[in-house]
């Protein structure tokens, strides 16, 4: 099984804010033997409002991914595999035509059979259902060409439908025609085709979710445990308290902890996924005017003592940000490594050209979570030295922060951000539309690299992407602080805890009885 934590609009900040961040550690090797354990227990940091695919957010997606078999699937390594569909390509040069040949001889665990049908029916319910993932579909449309072919047609172009599809965006998990039926039943029952399947006797909604093997699973080999649990744990070291007690085998982890999952002897496995820092939402000058001129953002971020902060904020697990990505992650530019070096000259003399020499004035609003509003404390004393008074608002309440923050009230907000495909982080983060741009600001010039990028693929795309971030590098949209990951644990009752560059979301499919 696998898990997925990136996500679109609000729901990324959802996940950065509870998710933990960390970098440091190695995976542990698969197991190479093929025997069948009794019960594997998992620990989530959060109890899902619905068990719908169409509607829960990524935080929760390790309770979809159980159940429902993705139509493609991202291994741990980052390559796409076969799930239900067994291949599949783009039609035509424009990325706005998807083509999937589904697998034969599937079954869902309600005993209904996998169609293109189906799997139009499904794709249809995700756009009319409007959850989280919806507006990667928004436009779409859905055809089954022949009985195991689906077509999907987009309104413009879109190069991430493979990406999109796999466990990660939780929305490839294909529903059944029974649940599609019935769609009342899906927030507390699932009808997939995934290797497992809830047990509801066994559950307990909001503490403990039991999921039994589906007997009508197509690759019985692969179903590795008699039984796996998802715990919910809401607390740091209440997580660690249980891997280390033998309570649960494998967990989310938390950067205040994981020393002491080391010290435990537990497996820490990360790899680099999220940047925190400042976003600079005003860059139209509507709330703050300075912030209007490139020359204060490009000021703000030399004046940034960015591994001063990841020392005293992120000791042994984070790593200064300069760009809003990690390496090996979408659009990563190995010149922008060190875009901004901490030089408050520089920074002073950007500020005097642009005519704001005396210093200015700036508003923030930071929520409490994961050293975000220590963060703030740390950059109110760092920009100080060149004459900016940043005055932060510190929010206990999530809500009231996420009410401030995408409601425009505030010029700028603290963040975390996890690296996702540019086409996709467009409309979650810089695009008009995004959420974490609430003024609304447009950018022709950024909106036509972007638009190069979705009509290109391969190397071009990867270039493409590159110019993507490194526009908005340059005109300093963002104060990216530091770069982290999302440490897992794990007892040494269990092999395949593996994480990587290209695969920063660890995989539960993989999970195995140690050897």
């Amino acid at each position: 099984m696998r898990t997925c934590r990136r996500t679109i609009g609000r729901g990324l900040l959802t996940l950065s804010l509870i998710a933990a961040l960390s970098v440091s550690g190695c995976g542990s090797a698969p197991a190479t033997n093929s025997a069948v354990g009794d019960t594997l227990t998992v620990v989530t940091a959060s109890p899902p409002q619905t068990l719908d695919p169409a509607k829960t957010p990524q935080n929760n997606s390790w309770l979809e991914n159980l159940a429902y078999e993705p139509l493609i699937v991202r291994k741990s390594d980052g390559t796409l595999t076969p799930g239900l569909a067994e291949s599949w390509s783009y039609q035509g040069a424009d990325n706005k035509t998807f083509v999937l040949k589904l697998r034969d001889g599937v079954t869902f665990s309600d005993g209904s059979k996998l169609t293109a049908q189906n799997v139009v029916d499904h794709l249809k319910y995700v756009v009319s259902s409007a959850g989280q993932m919806a507006p990667l579909l928004a436009g779409c449309t859905f055809t089954a060409t022949d009985p195991r072919t689906v077509t999907i047609a987009a309104p413009a172009p879109n190069p991430d439908f493979p990406v999109m599809l796999t466990q990660d965006y939780i929305i490839g998990g294909v529903i059944g025609s029974g649940g599609l039926a019935n769609p009342a039943t899906l927030g507390t029952a699932t009808v997939g085709a995934g290797p497992y399947m809830l047990d509801t006797q066994q559950t307990v909604a909001g503490d403990h979710y039991t999921y039994v093997p589906n007997p009508h699973y197509y690759n019985a080999p692969a179903v590795r445990w008699h039984k796996v649990v998802i715990r919910v744990i809401t607390t740091p070291q209440a997580v660690l308290n249980a891997l280390k007690t033998g309570q649960a085998d494998v967990a989310v982890g938390d950067p205040s902890t994981v020393a002491a999952a080391k010290q435990a002897g537990l497996t820490v496995a990360s790899a680099m996924f999220l940047w925190t820092g400042v976003v600079l939402a005003d860059r139209g000058g509507t709330l703050a005017k300075p912030l209007a001129d490139v020359r204060v953002r490009q000021a703000l971020n030399y004046a940034t003592d960015r591994a001063a902060i990841a020392k005293a904020l992120f000791p042994g697990v984070g790593e200064p940000a300069h760009q809003i990505t990690v390496p090996g992650g979408h659009g990563y530019d190995e010149s922008l490594a060190a875009a901004y070096p901490y030089d408050l000259d520089k920074a002073r003399s950007l500020l005097a050209a642009a005519g704001h020499g005396g210093g200015f004035t700036l508003t923030l609003v930071t929520p409490e979570y994961q050293q975000l509003h220590l963060m703030a404390q740390a950059l109110a004393q760092q920009w100080k030295q060149i004459g900016v008074d940043l005055q932060v608002t510190d929010h206990a309440n999530a809500n009231q922060y996420a009410a401030d923050a995408f409601g425009g009230k505030f010029p700028a907000f603290m963040t975390a951000f996890g690296q996702i495909p540019i086409w996709m982080e467009g409309p979650s983060l810089f695009l008009p539309s995004a959420a974490f741009n609430p003024l609304k600001y447009a950018d022709p010039a950024l909106q036509s690299l972007y638009d190069e990028a979705a009509r290109t693929t391969g190397a071009e795309k990867s270039a493409a992407d590159k110019k993507v971030v490194a526009y908005l590098t340059n005109q300093a949209w963002f104060v990216p602080v530091v770069m982290t990951g999302l440490p897992y644990y794990a007892r040494n009752t269990v092999g395949g805890v593996k994480t990587s560059p290209g695969q920063p979301l660890l995989s539960l499919y993989e999970i195995v009885p140690a050897a």
